[in-house]
């Protein structure tokens, strides 16, 4: 039977899939499922497959059509890790179908991280006036940018089933040892950072920016606040009161379901495998706005901004663009 963790991450944790009774839960917020309606396709799907003796192997098209968004997670009754499962059975897969290279780029040394820092991710590293606003906003109150290409590129190569490479994580929470806050617009990264760094605190650069009082007044009634879903699942019992009073304080729609889980697009799914595209971004970016009727969406993911732009009649900004 397969178990979940490993020292990189936490040999503690679990991702308790021998406890799923199949109820389905997880499937309501499910944009996998929403889109194929295929339980094989989803982490109910993968447990029950696992509780009945299938191994990695058996559950690649599973596994590959994840996006990880963590959306299941949450609403679990049964408590499982349901990102961690698919995670390390991607790894699993990985090692067992080949040698993976590891996530490690030789000859680059770490810079040594001091206070608070900021992970800007790929995605806004590519927009260099984003990123600038972005640092504009979050220096006054002592954060600097991390120079996070190689963090980033081992993110990636997790999320496609590579494990991290030994020495690589040595190397990089040796370089965090001075950081007391990591400011990361990457969710992916947030449950692994908090794990391999657990006296660093880990926030989203949405939830950073709006606890600036300009910001928040700076969101309207009308507008669709699309939160970032992967690092709003990862500390979901915390952030679920957060938006909630950011809502009710300014008026503002958000991408929350019925359970307040966050309704992702899907487009930050990074993941390079062979196989069909199960979730089409595009695809849930026009049911989020038809269930939302809006003027216009403010995103905290540069990803999710790009898929919003795609939609006629619309103005779409980054929440670090809400302010002048």
């Amino acid at each position: 039977m397969t178990e979940t963790g490993t020292e990189l991450f936490n040999d503690k944790i679990k991702s308790g899939y021998e406890n799923c009774t199949g109820c389905g839960v997880c499937m309501l917020t499910c944009p996998v499922w929403r889109q194929t309606r295929d339980i094989m396709l989803t982490t109910c799907g993968r447990t029950r497959a696992l509780q009945n003796g299938d191994g990695p192997q058996d559950l690649r098209d599973s596994l590959t059509a994840c996006v990880l968004c963590g959306s299941c997670g949450p609403v679990c009754p049964a408590g499982v890790d349901t990102v961690g499962l698919t995670t390390e059975l991607r790894m699993e897969l990985a090692e067992k179908t080949g040698p993976a290279p590891a996530c490690h780029a030789p000859n680059v040394v770490h810079g040594k991280a001091s206070g608070k820092v900021f992970f800007p991710g790929s995605a806004m590293r590519k927009d260099d006036r984003l990123l600038r606003r972005a640092l504009r906003l979050l220096e006054p109150d002592g954060a600097g940018l991390y120079e996070d290409a190689e963090i980033s590129d081992m993110a990636g190569k997790m999320e496609a089933g590579i494990r991290p490479d030994p020495e690589w994580f040595k190397d990089f929470v040796s370089s965090m040892a001075g950081a007391a806050e990591i400011i990361a617009a990457d969710g992916f990264l947030h449950r692994h950072l908090r794990q391999w760094l657990p006296g660093v605190r880990v926030t989203g650069l949405g939830e950073t920016l709006l606890r600036r009082p300009d910001i928040k007044k700076a969101l309207k009634a009308t507008d669709l606040y699309m939160i970032e879903a992967r690092g709003y699942h990862a500390d979901y019992g915390r952030l679920v009161n957060f938006y909630d009073r950011m809502r009710l304080e300014t008026g503002c729609r958000l991408n929350t379901s019925l359970q307040r889980t966050a309704i992702p697009t899907g487009a930050a799914n990074r993941q390079n495998r062979p196989g069909p595209v199960r979730v089409d971004a595009e695809e849930q970016a026009r049911w989020i706005l038809d269930k939302r009727k809006t003027d216009r969406v403010v995103a905290e993911a540069v990803e999710d901004m790009k898929i919003f732009k795609k939609m006629p009649g619309i103005e779409v900004i980054h929440v670090a663009e809400l302010v002048n």
